[in-house]
Protein backbone atom coordinates (compact mmCIF):
# COMPACT_ATOMS: atom_id res chain seq x y z
CA UNK A 1 0.00 0.00 0.00
CA UNK A 2 2.59 2.14 0.81
CA UNK A 3 4.58 1.59 -2.27
CA UNK A 4 1.29 2.16 -4.47
CA UNK A 5 1.24 5.70 -2.35
CA UNK A 6 4.65 6.62 -3.32
CA UNK A 7 3.85 5.69 -6.99
CA UNK A 8 0.85 7.59 -7.16
CA UNK A 9 2.72 10.97 -5.68
CA UNK A 10 6.05 10.30 -8.32
CA UNK A 11 3.05 9.87 -11.27
CA UNK A 12 1.80 13.53 -9.78
CA UNK A 13 5.38 14.86 -9.69
CA UNK A 14 6.11 13.88 -13.44
CA UNK A 15 2.50 15.38 -14.78
CA UNK A 16 3.27 18.68 -13.30
CA UNK A 17 6.76 19.10 -14.73
CA UNK A 18 5.50 18.07 -17.53
CA UNK A 19 2.70 20.42 -17.61
CA UNK A 20 1.79 22.86 -20.78
CA UNK A 21 3.22 26.47 -20.59
CA UNK A 22 0.63 27.45 -23.08
CA UNK A 23 -2.79 27.33 -21.34
CA UNK A 24 -6.13 27.47 -22.84
CA UNK A 25 -7.52 31.16 -21.83
CA UNK A 26 -4.99 31.32 -18.72
CA UNK A 27 -6.78 28.29 -16.84
CA UNK A 28 -3.69 27.24 -15.18
CA UNK A 29 -2.05 30.98 -14.20
CA UNK A 30 -5.47 33.13 -13.40
CA UNK A 31 -4.11 34.28 -9.91
CA UNK A 32 -1.83 36.64 -11.63
CA UNK A 33 -5.07 38.86 -12.79
CA UNK A 34 -6.76 40.74 -10.03
CA UNK A 35 -10.14 39.00 -9.47
CA UNK A 36 -8.94 35.93 -11.87
CA UNK A 37 -10.49 38.18 -14.34
CA UNK A 38 -8.72 38.61 -18.05
CA UNK A 39 -8.34 41.81 -19.34
CA UNK A 40 -10.98 41.94 -22.50
CA UNK A 41 -10.41 43.22 -26.16
CA UNK A 42 -6.92 42.60 -26.74
CA UNK A 43 -7.61 39.14 -27.75
CA UNK A 44 -8.49 39.80 -31.60
CA UNK A 45 -5.55 42.08 -32.04
CA UNK A 46 -3.33 39.99 -33.39
CA UNK A 47 -2.11 38.77 -36.65
CA UNK A 48 -1.77 35.20 -37.55
CA UNK A 49 0.92 32.87 -37.73
CA UNK A 50 2.86 32.95 -41.03
CA UNK A 51 3.69 29.40 -41.94
CA UNK A 52 1.98 28.20 -45.19
CA UNK A 53 -0.74 26.12 -44.34
CA UNK A 54 0.23 23.64 -47.62
CA UNK A 55 3.94 23.57 -46.36
CA UNK A 56 3.42 23.26 -42.29
CA UNK A 57 6.81 21.26 -40.94
CA UNK A 58 6.35 17.87 -40.64
CA UNK A 59 5.71 17.56 -36.51
CA UNK A 60 3.43 20.74 -36.61
CA UNK A 61 -0.56 20.98 -37.02
CA UNK A 62 -2.70 24.00 -38.07
CA UNK A 63 -4.83 24.31 -35.03
CA UNK A 64 -1.51 24.05 -32.48
CA UNK A 65 -1.33 27.68 -34.43
CA UNK A 66 -3.44 29.55 -33.08
CA UNK A 67 -2.75 33.49 -32.61
CA UNK A 68 -2.71 35.05 -30.18
CA UNK A 69 -1.30 32.03 -27.54
CA UNK A 70 -2.40 32.21 -23.58
CA UNK A 71 1.35 31.44 -21.95
CA UNK A 72 1.51 30.76 -18.59
CA UNK A 73 5.01 31.63 -18.33
CA UNK A 74 6.78 29.03 -16.27
CA UNK A 75 10.64 29.20 -15.36
CA UNK A 76 11.89 25.65 -13.81
CA UNK A 77 8.77 23.85 -12.60
CA UNK A 78 6.96 27.02 -11.57
CA UNK A 79 4.64 29.35 -13.43
CA UNK A 80 5.80 33.10 -12.41
CA UNK A 81 3.38 35.32 -15.27
CA UNK A 82 1.34 35.33 -17.95
CA UNK A 83 1.51 36.57 -21.55
CA UNK A 84 -1.26 37.20 -24.48
CA UNK A 85 1.63 36.30 -27.04
CA UNK A 86 0.80 37.50 -30.67
CA UNK A 87 2.46 34.91 -33.09
CA UNK A 88 2.48 36.92 -36.50
CA UNK A 89 4.25 40.16 -34.90
CA UNK A 90 6.39 37.82 -32.70
CA UNK A 91 5.84 40.26 -29.93
CA UNK A 92 3.36 39.70 -26.14
CA UNK A 93 0.38 41.78 -26.39
CA UNK A 94 0.28 42.50 -22.93
CA UNK A 95 2.11 40.66 -19.37
CA UNK A 96 0.18 40.60 -16.61
CA UNK A 97 2.22 39.41 -13.21
CA UNK A 98 2.14 40.44 -9.72
CA UNK A 99 4.43 43.10 -8.64
CA UNK A 100 5.89 41.74 -5.59
CA UNK A 101 9.01 44.17 -4.64
CA UNK A 102 8.61 47.26 -2.21
CA UNK A 103 10.74 50.37 -1.32
CA UNK A 104 12.23 48.43 1.57
CA UNK A 105 13.47 45.60 -0.66
CA UNK A 106 17.12 44.54 -0.88
CA UNK A 107 18.28 45.48 -4.57
CA UNK A 108 17.99 43.14 -7.02
CA UNK A 109 20.04 40.18 -8.25
CA UNK A 110 22.90 40.93 -11.07
CA UNK A 111 20.43 41.25 -14.13
CA UNK A 112 20.96 38.94 -17.19
CA UNK A 113 22.18 39.29 -20.43
CA UNK A 114 20.66 35.89 -21.81
CA UNK A 115 17.23 35.34 -23.59
CA UNK A 116 15.65 32.40 -23.50
CA UNK A 117 13.26 30.14 -26.28
CA UNK A 118 9.43 28.79 -25.44
CA UNK A 119 10.06 25.16 -26.66
CA UNK A 120 6.55 24.31 -27.07
CA UNK A 121 6.05 27.32 -29.65
CA UNK A 122 8.28 25.10 -31.85
CA UNK A 123 6.42 21.76 -30.55
CA UNK A 124 3.56 21.92 -28.44
CA UNK A 125 4.97 18.40 -27.11
CA UNK A 126 7.79 19.59 -25.62
CA UNK A 127 8.43 20.77 -21.94
CA UNK A 128 6.69 24.02 -20.68
CA UNK A 129 10.34 25.20 -19.46
CA UNK A 130 11.84 28.31 -20.95
CA UNK A 131 15.42 27.26 -22.54
CA UNK A 132 18.08 28.90 -24.63
CA UNK A 133 18.63 28.88 -28.07
CA UNK A 134 21.08 26.34 -28.40
CA UNK A 135 19.14 23.99 -25.44
CA UNK A 136 15.90 23.87 -27.64
CA UNK A 137 17.47 23.31 -30.94
CA UNK A 138 19.27 20.06 -29.12
CA UNK A 139 15.61 19.15 -27.63
CA UNK A 140 14.00 19.93 -31.11
CA UNK A 141 16.67 17.70 -32.95
CA UNK A 142 15.90 14.76 -29.99
CA UNK A 143 12.18 15.03 -30.50
CA UNK A 144 12.59 15.30 -34.62
CA UNK A 145 14.57 11.92 -33.90
CA UNK A 146 12.37 10.17 -31.66
CA UNK A 147 9.11 11.01 -33.43
CA UNK A 148 10.64 10.38 -37.34
CA UNK A 149 10.80 13.41 -38.55
CA UNK A 150 13.21 14.28 -41.25
CA UNK A 151 15.55 16.74 -41.19
CA UNK A 152 16.56 16.32 -44.72
CA UNK A 153 13.88 19.44 -45.40
CA UNK A 154 14.65 22.62 -44.37
CA UNK A 155 11.19 23.45 -42.92
CA UNK A 156 11.75 20.19 -39.86
CA UNK A 157 15.41 21.70 -38.74
CA UNK A 158 15.71 23.17 -35.54
CA UNK A 159 17.75 26.77 -37.39
CA UNK A 160 13.86 27.01 -38.93
CA UNK A 161 11.67 26.22 -36.77
CA UNK A 162 12.92 28.67 -33.62
CA UNK A 163 12.68 31.91 -35.26
CA UNK A 164 9.59 31.44 -37.18
CA UNK A 165 8.12 30.37 -33.93
CA UNK A 166 9.07 33.66 -32.28
CA UNK A 167 11.88 36.36 -32.17
CA UNK A 168 15.28 35.66 -31.28
CA UNK A 169 18.51 37.16 -30.20
CA UNK A 170 19.65 37.68 -34.02
CA UNK A 171 16.44 40.08 -34.36
CA UNK A 172 18.34 42.20 -32.02
CA UNK A 173 21.34 41.97 -32.46
CA UNK A 174 23.25 45.55 -32.97
CA UNK A 175 20.26 47.35 -33.46
CA UNK A 176 21.04 51.13 -32.76
CA UNK A 177 17.50 52.18 -31.97
CA UNK A 178 15.82 49.38 -30.48
CA UNK A 179 16.69 46.91 -27.68
CA UNK A 180 15.03 44.26 -25.93
CA UNK A 181 12.35 45.89 -23.90
CA UNK A 182 10.88 43.89 -20.79
CA UNK A 183 7.06 43.81 -20.71
CA UNK A 184 7.08 42.61 -17.05
CA UNK A 185 10.65 44.13 -15.79
CA UNK A 186 12.59 42.40 -13.91
CA UNK A 187 13.06 44.98 -11.35
CA UNK A 188 9.62 44.56 -10.15
CA UNK A 189 10.71 41.03 -8.76
CA UNK A 190 12.53 40.61 -5.59
CA UNK A 191 13.17 36.23 -6.18
CA UNK A 192 15.89 35.46 -8.11
CA UNK A 193 14.00 32.74 -9.97
CA UNK A 194 11.10 35.55 -10.73
CA UNK A 195 13.39 37.66 -12.16
CA UNK A 196 15.27 35.01 -14.13
CA UNK A 197 11.38 34.49 -15.35
CA UNK A 198 11.15 37.72 -17.33
CA UNK A 199 14.28 37.28 -19.59
CA UNK A 200 12.54 35.10 -22.44
CA UNK A 201 11.53 36.53 -25.78
CA UNK A 202 7.56 36.29 -25.49
CA UNK A 203 8.04 39.21 -22.78
CA UNK A 204 10.08 41.64 -24.57
CA UNK A 205 9.41 43.93 -27.31
CA UNK A 206 11.83 46.38 -29.19
CA UNK A 207 11.54 49.32 -27.29
CA UNK A 208 13.44 52.87 -27.91
CA UNK A 209 16.75 52.43 -26.21
CA UNK A 210 16.29 55.92 -24.80
CA UNK A 211 13.09 55.06 -23.45
CA UNK A 212 13.57 52.00 -21.71
CA UNK A 213 16.67 53.18 -19.98
CA UNK A 214 15.37 56.20 -19.13
CA UNK A 215 11.32 57.56 -18.74
CA UNK A 216 10.09 54.03 -19.24
CA UNK A 217 12.85 53.02 -16.19
CA UNK A 218 12.14 55.48 -14.00
CA UNK A 219 8.36 55.19 -14.26
CA UNK A 220 8.76 51.25 -13.22
CA UNK A 221 10.89 52.60 -10.16
CA UNK A 222 8.26 54.66 -9.26
CA UNK A 223 5.67 52.30 -9.48
CA UNK A 224 8.04 50.24 -6.79
CA UNK A 225 6.85 52.91 -4.40
CA UNK A 226 3.19 52.52 -5.47
CA UNK A 227 2.95 49.45 -4.53
CA UNK A 228 3.74 50.49 -0.85
CA UNK A 229 0.79 49.24 1.22
CA UNK A 230 -0.59 47.29 -1.10
CA UNK A 231 -1.21 43.58 0.16
CA UNK A 232 -1.29 42.58 -3.47
CA UNK A 233 -0.57 44.95 -6.35
CA UNK A 234 -1.88 43.26 -9.95
CA UNK A 235 -0.34 44.79 -12.93
CA UNK A 236 -0.40 44.89 -16.57
CA UNK A 237 1.95 45.90 -19.64
CA UNK A 238 1.45 46.28 -22.99
CA UNK A 239 1.93 47.29 -26.42
CA UNK A 240 0.25 48.78 -29.28
CA UNK A 241 1.33 47.30 -32.34
CA UNK A 242 2.75 50.04 -34.71
CA UNK A 243 3.39 50.11 -38.53
CA UNK A 244 7.27 49.48 -38.66
CA UNK A 245 9.16 45.84 -37.60
CA UNK A 246 12.64 45.37 -36.88
CA UNK A 247 14.81 43.17 -39.42
CA UNK A 248 12.93 43.01 -42.28
CA UNK A 249 9.23 41.96 -41.10
CA UNK A 250 10.29 39.88 -38.28
CA UNK A 251 9.40 41.60 -35.02
CA UNK A 252 6.75 44.69 -34.99
CA UNK A 253 7.76 47.74 -33.23
CA UNK A 254 5.17 49.33 -30.88
CA UNK A 255 3.80 52.40 -31.42
CA UNK A 256 3.11 52.78 -27.49
CA UNK A 257 3.66 51.22 -24.40
CA UNK A 258 1.21 50.89 -21.86
CA UNK A 259 0.74 49.83 -18.39
CA UNK A 260 -2.00 49.42 -15.73
CA UNK A 261 -1.80 48.36 -11.89
CA UNK A 262 -4.39 47.51 -9.36
CA UNK A 263 -3.51 47.72 -5.59
CA UNK A 264 -5.56 45.61 -2.96
CA UNK A 265 -5.68 45.15 0.59
CA UNK A 266 -5.68 42.10 2.92
CA UNK A 267 -9.47 41.02 1.98
CA UNK A 268 -8.80 41.55 -2.01
CA UNK A 269 -10.53 45.23 -2.00
CA UNK A 270 -9.36 47.67 -3.92
CA UNK A 271 -6.86 50.62 -2.14
CA UNK A 272 -6.05 52.66 -5.45
CA UNK A 273 -5.39 51.93 -9.42
CA UNK A 274 -3.51 53.90 -11.98
CA UNK A 275 -1.97 53.84 -15.33
CA UNK A 276 0.96 54.78 -18.16
CA UNK A 277 1.14 55.47 -21.34
CA UNK A 278 4.09 56.45 -23.86
CA UNK A 279 5.21 56.99 -27.73
CA UNK A 280 7.74 54.20 -27.98
CA UNK A 281 10.54 57.01 -28.19
CA UNK A 282 11.96 58.94 -25.38
CA UNK A 283 8.92 60.98 -24.36
CA UNK A 284 7.77 61.35 -20.84
CA UNK A 285 5.37 58.35 -19.42
CA UNK A 286 1.63 60.02 -19.19
CA UNK A 287 0.29 59.18 -15.67
CA UNK A 288 -3.47 59.00 -15.89
CA UNK A 289 -6.28 57.35 -14.53
CA UNK A 290 -7.63 53.79 -15.38
CA UNK A 291 -10.35 54.98 -17.90
CA UNK A 292 -8.67 56.98 -19.15
CA UNK A 293 -5.69 54.95 -20.31
CA UNK A 294 -9.12 52.28 -21.83
CA UNK A 295 -10.45 55.47 -23.80
CA UNK A 296 -6.79 56.06 -25.69
CA UNK A 297 -6.43 52.16 -26.03
CA UNK A 298 -9.55 51.87 -27.41
CA UNK A 299 -8.99 54.65 -29.74
CA UNK A 300 -4.90 53.52 -30.93
CA UNK A 301 -6.16 50.02 -31.02
CA UNK A 302 -8.94 50.83 -33.37
CA UNK A 303 -11.71 48.65 -31.28
CA UNK A 304 -14.62 48.72 -29.53
CA UNK A 305 -14.06 47.92 -25.84
CA UNK A 306 -11.00 47.74 -23.99
CA UNK A 307 -11.26 46.76 -20.13
CA UNK A 308 -8.66 45.98 -18.04
CA UNK A 309 -9.88 45.36 -14.53
CA UNK A 310 -12.79 43.89 -13.11
CA UNK A 311 -14.99 46.98 -12.65
CA UNK A 312 -11.60 49.17 -13.16
CA UNK A 313 -10.07 47.89 -9.91
CA UNK A 314 -12.43 50.04 -7.93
Amino acid sequence: MKMMVTMGWLFIAIVHKAEPFISDNFTDCRNFFYNQMLPDGFQDIALSHRFNPLDLPDGIKVEELSSPVYICQQYGNKIYFASLYDRGRRVPLYSAYILDRRSSSNSTNKRKHNFNIEPQLVYRQLDGTILREYSTKIKIGKYNKEHGISEKEEKNRPHYLIPTSQAVDADYYKNKHYGRGHVNPRGHHVDGDKQNATFTFTNVVPMNKDLNNGNWNQYENKMIGYADGCTTMYVVTGIVPGNNWIKGDRVNIPSHVWNAYCCVDNNGKPIRSGAGLVNNTKEMVYEIAMKELQMQLTNLLNTTHIAIFQNNCA
